[in-house]
Formats: structure tokens, sequence, C-alpha cells
């Protein structure tokens, strides 16, 4: 019984926390499906495995196991989604250096109004905004989508569409995912320096 209410309680636990990673968090972590699937194994091994007589008092107290640990996990996780603070979370700064043509096409994005849709955890946005440099990144203007991020501006991201991240709105056209630097230049029609 001890091994079956505790791999039943994990295996719910687990459930969550992939709930979490594919509908809030949005990310993909080798490690987290693989800790999923053992605790879900060692769940299914304690039902085949175990000398059980009474089948209802299985059911009942797995469906009891699986209520409690489910609501409590559900719990849990709405609360850890509050935001973290007033000010939010910032991302990781940018170290990179900006060349001249950088700058320029930075600048060049700004002025016909585009912007790149992030959230501070997002390491493709950080890796967008490294091909940029500090100085360069500096001037685009990036839009906060964490709900607990730094300046978040979350809603706007929602009214947008935005479903990935980084998202580039170039001409009112909303794109995903990291995109070179001439990409950027063709769709926003730039025509400066280009030794990015």
């Amino acid at each position: 019984w001890a091994l079956f209410f505790t791999s039943s309680g994990m295996a719910v636990f687990s459930m969550v926390l992939m709930g979490l990673l594919v509908f809030e968090i949005r990310a993909f972590c080798t490690f987290c499906v693989v800790s999923a699937a053992l605790s879900l194994a060692l769940f299914l091994l304690s039902l085949v495995g175990g000398p059980w007589i009474d089948r209802s008092q299985l059911i009942f107290r797995g469906v009891m196991t699986v209520l409690l640990v489910g609501l409590l996990g559900l719990g849990w996780a709405a609360s850890a989604d509050q935001p973290f603070a007033q000010s939010g979370r910032a991302a990781p700064a940018v170290i990179s250096a900006s060349s001249p043509a950088k700058i320029a096409l930075s600048e060049h994005l700004s002025s016909v109004g585009a912007r790149v849709f992030t959230a501070y955890w997002c390491p493709h946005c950080h890796d967008q905004k490294e091909a940029f440099g500090k100085e360069a990144a500096a001037k685009l203007l990036v839009i906060e989508c964490a709900e607990d991020g730094a300046n978040s501006q979350a809603q706007l991201c929602k009214q947008q569409g935005v479903q990935g991240y980084p998202s580039w709105q170039i001409k009112g056209v909303v794109d995903s995912g990291v995109k070179p630097l001439n990409t950027l230049a063709d769709l926003s029609g730039y025509t400066g320096p280009r030794d990015f």
C-alpha cells in the first residue's frame, strides 16, 4: 500500500507539473519528461506487481489519492503563478558588442514600429538580443510578455496573438522564432549597411 500511495501521488503531481510545463511555461524539458515517465512507470508497476485481493478498495483509495494530490498540486500551481513582485523579473543582460550596422538596423526597426515580444525566461529571446549586441538591443522595442516579468505587457501579447517567443511584429505581421538579422532587414525594408 505504501508503494501504491507514494507512486500514485508522484504520478499525479508529475502530471500537474507537465501541465505547467506545456500550458504555462511553454517549454520542453527532457529531464522533466523522463521524471514524469518514471513516476508513471513506478505507479503502473505498483498496480501490476501488488497482490490486490479487493479491487474495489484499490480503486477507492486510488481515486482518493488522485483527488487529494491533484487538488493540492493544482492549488500550488495556481499560487505559484502569482506575480513575483511589483517590479518583476528581468531577462539576463546582453553582453556581446554591437557593430555600427547592427545599431543602424535596430534604429531602423524601432523607427518603423517593429517590436519583439519576449519573456525574461526564454533562452531564444536572449539569443535574439545577443545577435544584435548590447548597444543595438537597447534600441529595440522589446515587449515583455511574462506576467511576472519586469514591465510586463502580458495583456498586449495576448491581444496580438503571440504564441511563442521571441515573436517579431513588423508591418503589422507577427512571426515567431529567432530571426537572422538579414531576414529582419528584408522584412522591414532596411537599406543600410549589412555587415552584421
